[in-house]
């Protein structure tokens, strides 16, 4: 069984208005990755190639642990 991986992308002194990289998860090819933007955070699913923004860091990490849930088809668990 091929497992995912989660990765994070060191602090950098770039560009403050530009969303970054909080948290990321890839498996088989898709991912699902956090960014915060300002005041805001941005779920995004490459797998559904959709996102959410959300207002606080506790109810995007729960939207990106379900997105992380249900990335891995049943057939192949």
């Amino acid at each position: 069984m091929e497992n995912g991986e989660y990765y994070t992308v060191a602090e950098t002194d770039e560009d403050s208005n530009l969303p970054r990289l909080i948290l990321g998860y890839i498996l088989h090819g898709e991912r699902v990755e956090i960014y915060k933007s300002k005041e805001t955070y941005i779920v995004v699913n490459t797998q559904t190639q959709k996102y959410l923004t959300c207002i606080g860091y506790e109810h995007a990490h729960y939207v990106f642990k379900e997105c992380v849930r249900v990335l891995a088809p049943e057939g192949r668990a």
